[in-house]
């Protein structure tokens, strides 16, 4: 039975895509003098050998662009799906000019992951003559090999984050790519974490001004937001696009116009660093919230060194990242700790159970998202499964100002073994409508009136 047709590839949000670059139906190979039943090899081996990878925890779908039905030109989806896939399969056999246009526009959108591949007797044209293309033939022994080929090349490169695109081999530091699509409305998903009881992590959606304000949260807000801040523990300017400038604007003290007159965030986190002039990779320094705490029941902001700056090239990811989530997530409970001993430390510390962290060290290519949303989750998950019976922290959230971040923190959850649980059925005696019934009685009704006008 033939699986059914996908409406988008935009549409697959909690798994991983790759769009497959080929001929349709039967074509000639003409360095063989015969045909080759090209949906034959995209069922049989290319489908086989990337979703083979869904048993290792990385879930992706196929699809081609035959496989969408959808309004518009077929043009214009396919270089969608050239641009939002994770993976791109490529398939040279028979030389044929589309698959070189979009192979090309492929390695302009994206530094990674695409896999080209042939059928044996196919050689590799001039200009891709040096890239490496994983052989096939439609026997069951070389299919197999190249099944196997394809499931290593694919894991390798998601997992990697090697480029193997030409364009970007030549000319480093390119970047290409759609302005990521905000997310308008607040949401928040929550997620029960296996083998760690009463322990839940999620993503809030939305902007994080409205962060704690929407119905979910207003009853138990989340207690610590994080901000990413470079080594030298610098906040952002209050009207630069970023997280750490945002909560250094909320947090501070303002007149009836909205402008600043006490940057308190700020002027407490540069108290605490004294005289130093940086911390280590990965540290994270606790101040307090300011006027985040009245506004938005913030009861501590966690400023994690999460970038170093260079000279002339601007602010990088530390190489350990998640040593970020880890390290803050620990600084909850070494402060409830201090709470708790002799009545020292704040009292509010003892009560904190939540945190909300920015995706950090993301840009906006969507591979880097799940790449960073996979470490950045897995520590949090790791923590809270190791010391799920002694840590005080029962509600860990990842914020998601877009789509790509969304799509990013899903994926990555399911990945990890981390599923939403469904949502309960509706019980027989409801006294909503069936679906069945509602269709069929708009269809009564449209014939009734299409009778009354005749």
């Amino acid at each position: 039975m033939a699986e059914p047709k996908m409406e988008s590839l935009l549409v697959v949000d909690d798994v991983r895509t790759c769009f497959v670059i080929m001929p349709f139906r039967t074509k000639t190979d003409v360095a063989r003098s015969d045909e080759v039943n090209f949906d034959r090899v995209y069922e049989d081996i290319i489908k086989r050998g990337v979703e083979r990878l869904n048993n290792e925890g990385l879930v992706i779908k196929c699809i081609r662009s035959d496989e969408v039905e959808r309004a518009g030109l077929i043009q214009e989806r396919m270089i969608e799906y050239i641009a939002d896939a994770d993976v791109a399969v490529v398939d040279i056999t028979t030389q044929n000019p589309n698959v070189f246009y979009e192979l090309g526009v492929r390695h302009a959108l994206r530094d990674r992951v695409t896999v080209l591949l042939r059928r044996k007797g196919t050689s590799n044209p001039f200009n891709i003559a040096g890239m490496t293309a994983i052989e096939y033939d439609l026997g069951e022994e070389d299919a197999e090999r190249a099944r196997e080929a394809i499931a290593n090349f694919v894991r390798n490169g998601l997992l990697s984050g090697e480029k193997d695109s030409l364009v970007y081999a030549d000319l480093p530091g390119l970047k290409a790519g759609r302005d990521p699509k905000p997310i308008v409305e607040s949401d928040l998903e929550e997620y029960p974490i296996p083998r760690a009881p009463g322990k839940r992590i999620g993503i809030v959606s939305g902007n994080l001004r409205h962060t704690n304000l929407s119905a979910k949260l207003l009853r138990q807000p989340i207690d610590v937001w994080v901000s990413s801040e470079n080594i030298n523990m610098q906040m952002a300017r209050p009207y630069d696009n970023s997280v750490s400038g945002l909560i250094r604007y909320l947090g501070a003290e303002k007149d009836e116009t909205g402008s600043m007159v006490e940057d308190i965030v700020a002027k407490e986190l540069h108290t605490k660093m004294k005289r130093r002039q940086l911390v280590n990779p990965g540290e994270v320094v606790s101040t307090g919230a300011g006027r985040l705490a009245n506004t938005h029941k913030v009861k501590r902001i966690f400023h994690a060194a999460a970038v170093y700056g260079v000279v002339g090239t601007g602010y990088h990811p530390i190489v350990q990242i998640e040593q970020c989530v880890t390290n803050a997530l620990a600084r909850i409970d070494l402060d409830a700790k201090k709470a708790a001993k002799n009545g020292t430390g704040r009292q509010s510390d003892a009560e904190v159970k939540s945190i909300l962290f920015p995706l950090m060290g993301t840009g906006t290519a969507r591979a880097e998202i799940i790449q960073s949303a996979r470490r950045q989750l897995q520590a949090a998950i790791s923590y809270l499964r190791s010391r799920a019976e002694f840590t005080q922290v029962e509600r860990v959230y990842f914020l998601a100002p877009t789509e790509a971040h969304r799509a990013g923190l899903r994926v990555a959850l399911a990945e990890l073994g981390v599923t939403r649980p469904e949502a309960p059925r509706e019980k027989a005696n409801t006294s909503v409508m069936p679906v069945k019934a509602v269709v069929a009685a708009r269809a009564k009704r449209k014939r009734a009136t299409r009778r009354a006008r005749a």
